[in-house]
């Protein structure tokens, strides 16, 4: 097949099945087998309560709970950073208003110097309301935090050092250093409201997004490009989409799901995204076993990544 498409793998940083080991084993095997990135999702504590507005299920019911592991997805990117060489490493997403932002920018300047410039930054302003909470951060700043975070990141990546007085945080001129040796990471920016899309066009590079099916992919990218074209824009945007795969003919799932079934399959589903405006796939699962987790990455690269 001709379709110019990225992969990627999905690693969790929470839950049971988080461990510094699995983290090591997941990132490894997707390296050797050809995938083009590796992302992480950003938690950094889970309440006791947690609202049932999760986006990423028709039920609203997330799959996180207080007692969980939580590893910090800088500190775990900082250290894949270090075991692996080519594949690129990034959030997706990072909660933006969590942390102050000069202690942001450093984290995310710390794992694009640690890796070389493999460093792919994915943000967001969040939705779990409760662990804003936790963190003294007003819930309904959220939106005005992230693009004051942005306006911040782009200039220190550009200039190095700059003070700033803006609506929610305020400092005297300070350094960034070391600052990224061509443009920066590449900025992805989640969600699906029109802020989120003017957000991509404003400050990014990319837009991504967890679950979508082709046709919905298609229909945001027709906003994207629209704000894309009010901040004159040249080029196009990166898209990518994460969504859980399954790949073999000996499935229980419902192959009708876009990337489930034999590599035949999915690798037509592939095309199908691809024809709608999709720039990276990057694969979750449906099993938190990672012994299952590297056996599914080996056989999506085997029967599908290699077919493109």
């Amino acid at each position: 097949m001709s379709s110019e498409i990225d992969f990627g793998v999905m690693l969790s940083t929470f839950g049971d099945h988080a461990t510094p080991e699995a983290f090591r084993r997941v990132a490894t095997t997707a390296e050797d087998a050809g995938f083009d990135s590796v992302w992480a999702g950003d938690h950094i504590s889970f309440p006791a309560e947690i609202p049932d507005e999760y986006p990423f299920s028709p039920s609203g019911e997330s799959p996180f709970h207080v007692t969980q592991d939580t590893y910090d997805v800088f500190g775990v990117l900082s250290h894949l950073a270090g075991v692996t060489d080519s594949v690129d490493l990034g959030t997706n997403t990072c909660i933006v208003p969590y942390r102050h932002p000069v202690v942001l920018a450093r984290n995310a300047l710390t794992v694009e110097a640690l890796s070389d410039g493999r460093f792919d930054f994915g943000v967001a302003p969040g939705w779990m309301e409760t662990e804003f909470e936790v963190l003294d951060v007003p819930f309904e700043e959220r939106g005005s935090r992230t693009d004051e975070f942005l306006e911040i990141f782009t200039r220190a990546c550009e200039e190095g050092q700059l003070s700033f007085d803006g609506p929610h945080h305020s400092f005297q001129e300070t350094g960034f250093y070391p600052t990224p040796e061509d443009d920066g990471p590449t900025i992805w920016l989640g969600g699906k409201s029109g802020a989120s899309f003017r957000r991509t066009a404003q400050f990014g590079d990319g837009w991504t997004i967890f679950w979508d099916r082709p046709d919905d992919i298609a229909k945001g990218r027709e906003r994207l490009m629209n704000a894309w074209t009010d901040f004159e824009r040249e080029g196009e945007p990166e898209v990518a989409v994460i969504r859980a795969t399954e790949v073999g003919q000996d499935t229980e799932r419902d192959s009708e799901k876009p990337l489930v079934g034999e590599p035949a399959e999915i690798a037509a589903d592939v095309e199908e995204y691809v024809d709608a405006g999709t720039t990276r796939i990057v694969i979750d699962f449906y099993t938190t076993d990672i012994d299952e987790q590297v056996e599914q990455v080996e056989r999506f690269a085997d029967g599908v990544v290699d077919a493109f």
